[in-house]
């Protein structure tokens, strides 16, 4: 039997779409100023020449976002009132630390293990608080925003945000061309424009609207939390498909961290152009959301991650044959395309399954699985510094070719498919 809120999540929509957009918007200049897979490598690289090592650091310090996840789910169904103070301490402690990292890049000398040790607690922090904010975010989209518009609301966040973070792009680019700010001073400036940004972004996210504590049914209290993701994971088949799928294909981790460092470092490509770079990927993401959006959200998610990992297949081999400027600018473009495409498409996809109550649990079980996900720059590290960039392309490809025959295959939840588990259909209307 639904409730009265799970009936009329418009109430809080306008709302919370406006302020979700407004979050989504600063949040991706924010991330251009400090991109763990464009700018975090190359701020690394200054501490520590291995690529492998740079992969492991990268990986950990993104992991951490999923160790609270699990426990976290379990605490929101018993603890829904919870959920707002647990967002509002994760987002602002993100928030700061950005700050005090970019006070120490530049109050540090050169190659100074303090700051190296700092960067990774901090950074590792931070990812660490996005895994308790994320459960009570997705949590209110899922209960507020009908399905019909998320992809609206995702498509929004990316559009405008792709165009603040091109603007952060070029500013990227001044910052790292200018003979005058030198490492590490010159990632302490960006790093301070991320923590200014993210104070926005925050404040927007500040005034979510929450729909009042809905009652935790879904879970079995003499369940174990271990027996209950077993038993989530034999009703809904499909998570486990979704979850290789983006084990393989998320965040394009397996090469985007190398990229910048293949342009920059394999085909020497000046440093300036990084924000370039940036500047291309944001707006990949941007304009391609003017067609992702309409498509998810009248024909549904399923289709935007076909979409997504054939765009990123095309990525790579423009990726491999790249020797200039030009193809280089032309592989992050569409690489903005295929970024998008997947985000809106797993984002969306995971908060059509199930009902309202277990969708908590769906997403922790999902972001606690894909963990192997953030050490793929640690396996592509390896293989830069054993077989080169050129063969880690390959291997992409080879992943990336996998996945879209996975894919091809999953249900589709929105016309209530048996496949994908019990759900409300009409849940939300």
């Amino acid at each position: 039997m639904q409730n009265a809120q799970e009936r009329k999540p418009h109430l809080y929509q306008q709302r919370n779409m406006l302020a979700g957009i407004i979050h989504g918007t600063f949040f991706n200049m924010a991330q251009a100023f400090a991109e763990p897979f464009a700018l975090l490598p190359l701020f690394l690289s200054g501490f520590i020449s291995s690529k492998l090592v740079i992969g492991l650091i990268v990986g950990l310090m993104q992991a951490a976002t999923v160790l609270p996840q699990l426990l976290m789910s379990r605490f929101l169904r018993r603890r829904p009132h919870t959920a707002r103070p647990l967002m509002l301490g994760g987002i602002w402690t993100r928030c700061g630390v950005w700050g005090l990292l970019g006070l120490l890049a530049l109050m540090s000398s050169e190659r100074s293990v303090l700051l190296l040790w700092a960067s990774i607690i901090l950074i590792s922090l931070y990812s660490f608080a996005g895994g308790i904010a994320v459960l009570p975010y997705n949590r209110i989209i899922s209960e507020t925003i009908l399905p019909e518009k998320r992809s609206s609301f995702f498509g929004w966040r990316l559009f405008f945000g792709g165009f603040m973070a091109m603007m952060a792009g070029f500013l990227v680019k001044f910052v790292l061309g200018s003979d005058k700010m030198l490492w590490p001073k010159n990632f302490g400036v960006l790093f301070l424009l991320s923590f200014v940004t993210l104070i926005i972004a925050y404040t927007a996210m500040s005034m979510f609207k929450f729909p009042s504590d809905p009652p935790a049914k879904s879970m079995d209290a003499t369940l174990s939390l271990w027996r209950e993701c077993l038993k989530t994971l034999k009703t809904y088949p499909v998570l486990k498909k979704l979850i290789i799928i983006e084990l393989l294909t998320s965040k394009l981790a397996l090469f985007m961290p190398f990229l910048t460092l293949y342009a920059t470092q394999g085909r020497h490509i000046p440093l300036k152009w990084v924000g370039i770079f940036i500047v291309c990927i944001k707006l990949g993401s941007m304009l391609s959301n003017l067609l992702w959006m309409p498509v998810g959200n009248k024909v549904g998610t399923r289709i935007l991650i076909h979409a997504g990992i054939i765009t990123a297949i095309t990525s790579i081999i423009i990726s491999i044959f790249a020797q200039n400027v030009f193809f280089f600018s032309l592989a992050f473009f569409v690489t903005g395309i295929a970024s998008s495409a997947l985000m809106l498409g797993y984002s969306g996809y995971i908060l059509e399954i199930g009902y309202a109550e277990i969708r908590v649990l769906l997403v922790a079980i999902n972001g606690t699985m894909i963990l192997p996900l953030y050490f793929m720059p640690l396996f592509g590290g390896l293989i830069v510094d054993t077989m080169g960039y050129f063969w880690l392309l390959v291997l992409a490809l080879f992943f990336f070719s996998i996945a879209l025959l996975l894919a091809l295959t999953l249900c589709e939840p929105r016309k209530g498919d048996k496949a994908c588990g019990p759900c409300l259909i009409n849940e939300l209307t």
